[in-house]
This record gives C-alpha cells, structure tokens and sequence, in this order.
C-alpha cells in the first residue's frame, strides 16, 4: 500500500505519513489491515530511558494533615465531657499509696516551710525588739538622765550658794535629804562631764544620779564613802574602764578630793562587807590610812545577780575657789 496522506473528510484512505525516523529510531512497518492510527500521534519515551520502578510501600502516601481538601469539611477534636480517664494501672494499690505518700510529703513540707517561716519572723521580731531596746537605752535614758543631771546641778549650785552651819552638813552645805542633791563626782577617763552626787541608794533616790549609801562616810571623811549606780552608760556603767592610778575627784562646796583607783572586785549581790568602814573586813575600825571611796554597780552588763566594785582611796584635798578653775584631776586624764 502507498504511502499516501488520508484525509478525514473523504477520498481514498491513505496511510499517515510518519515521522522521520531520528537517531537510534527504527520505523516498524503497518502491516495490512492494521488500525488506522490516531491523528493526534503519542509521543512516546525514548527507548534508552528507563523509568525507575519504586516497590508500593515507597510510594508517597497523603498524609492527613491539619489543611483538608478543597472538597472535605473540617472535623474539630471532640473534648468529652468530665474528668479524663485515669491511665492504665491508676486504681492499682501500689499507684494509690504512691499517691498518697507524695500527697503528705507535700503537707509535711509545707509544714516545715511554714515553722520555718514562723520561727525566722520570730527571731526577726525579737532582734529588732532588741536593737529597740540596746538604742533606748544608749540614747534615750541617756537623754532622760541627762537633763535630770542638769536640773540636780542647778539644784546643788542654788543651795552651795544659800551655804548652812549645821555640824553635821558637808563641807558647810546643809544635810541633805533623801535624793537630795549634796556634790559632784568627776573622772574624766571615762567621761568628760560630771555627774552629781544624791544622798541615798533607794531607786527612786539614784533613778537618774549614783547615790551615797547611808551609813558610809562622806566625802573626805575617814571611813568608807560609798556610792550606788545604775548599770547604764549615762551612771556607772563605764567604772569597769577605769584602771589602777586613774583619778576620780569628789567636788563639795568648799573642796576637792581626789582619790585614786587602787583595784577592781565582782562580788555576789548579797555581799555587803563592800560597804564596811574598812571595805572586806566588816569588823575593823578605820585607821589613819582607810580614806576609802567605793564605786559599785550590777554586773554582767545584761544582768544584776553580781556587783562590779571599784576601790579607790583619798590621795590628795585641793580647797575650792568658787571663782577658780578645777584641779587638772577634773579634767585631764594624764594628770
């Protein structure tokens, strides 16, 4: 049969004509009677490429994702209502008293957490109390005792200056009466003011000065001068600083004693020899030498069970000028 072109709207059918054969192409030869080929030639894939062969499993399978195709509806998860279902095991006694266990170290812990707490709170509290406390004392007693000593000062100078001949004053002052103020006290180791003296040593009587105890003698007198201070900075707490041949100067209203520290004790409070004409031996008499003046107050500092005691004795008697100045024991520690 020629190879002759067919046309679809008549005439003789002719075979198509076929493509030129190209490299490496072999043209097959249509046998007679064969279907006529299509119009529209498929173009087929060279026959030295090899399609990969992939097994099934390989192929990529759609993967559900959270995008659904133009054509589906999506499904949102579906919460069921209540309480999750426990896990596999939940209701097994050992997950039980596991659970349980848990549960009490938890309170336990949180007990321990709040004593803590509790316990740290407390002890917070208690140390501001007592820095409270500590600053009162340092600056608010202080204060108090201080004006109290400048009222007491003004006091002693207005009766020094009214005077008295009575035999059994000090020093031509009048006998004072309890909490009465009778002279003044300097040491200046251990402070620059002067304190002024009461007569007594009841607590209402040396609340805000040292006091002189009763039965003790008086300034520069033979015996025993004995006087009683509150354990507090502003009084006779600072007496544990003076040492062996520091001055302490007794000032009445016509002379100056100056005694000299000797020695320092701690004693019981219950033992009054301290007080005694010849100080630790109640029993003697004062002879020619026993000038004493006794200094004590409560010890430890925090407490009053024991008595801090300083022994000092009569060195020396300047007679007052009113119109002078001190002696250099009042004011000069190096003297």
């Amino acid at each position: 049969m020629n190879e002759q072109d067919w046309s679809p709207f008549g005439g003789e059918p002719t075979s198509p004509p076929r493509p030129a054969p190209g490299p490496g192409r072999a043209t097959v030869p249509q046998p007679a009677g064969s279907p006529r080929p299509s119009p529209f030639p498929k173009t087929d894939p060279p026959h030295d490429q090899t399609a990969a062969l992939r097994p099934p499993s390989a192929a990529k399978q759609p993967t559900p994702g959270l995008i659904p195709a133009p054509d589906a509806t999506a499904i949102l998860p579906q919460i069921p209502d209540g309480p999750a279902p426990a896990p596999e095991g939940a209701d097994s006694a050992t997950r039980k008293k596991q659970s349980v266990k848990r549960h009490r170290d938890a309170e336990a812990a949180g007990k321990v957490r709040k004593t803590v707490r509790g316990v740290g709170e407390v002890l917070i509290t208690f140390g501001v109390v007592v820095l409270l406390y500590a600053a009162y004392e340092v600056f608010g007693v202080t204060g108090e005792i201080n004006n109290a000593q400048g009222d007491l000062s003004s006091d002693l100078d207005v009766i020094w200056d009214v005077g008295g001949e009575e035999e059994e004053g000090v020093d031509g002052a009048p006998v004072p009466e309890l909490g009465d103020a009778f002279a003044r006290m300097w040491a200046p180791d251990i402070r620059a003011e002067s304190w002024t003296l009461v007569e007594g040593t009841e607590l209402s009587d040396i609340e805000y000065a040292p006091g002189r105890y009763l039965d003790g003698a008086y300034p520069g007198e033979q015996g025993n001068f004995t006087l009683a201070g509150h354990n507090v900075p502003a009084i006779f707490q600072k007496i544990r600083d003076l040492d062996p041949g520091d001055k302490v100067v007794i000032e009445t209203r016509e002379n100056f004693y100056v005694y000299e520290v000797e020695e320092h004790v701690i004693v019981d409070e219950t033992q009054i020899d301290i007080t005694a004409p010849v100080p630790g031996d109640p029993g003697a008499s004062p002879g020619d030498e026993d000038f004493w003046m006794t200094l004590f107050t409560c010890h430890p500092l925090w407490d009053n069970y024991e008595r801090y005691v300083v022994y000092s004795k009569l060195i020396d008697t300047v007679e007052r000028d009113p119109e002078g100045d001190l002696p250099d024991e009042a004011f000069d520690p190096e003297a």
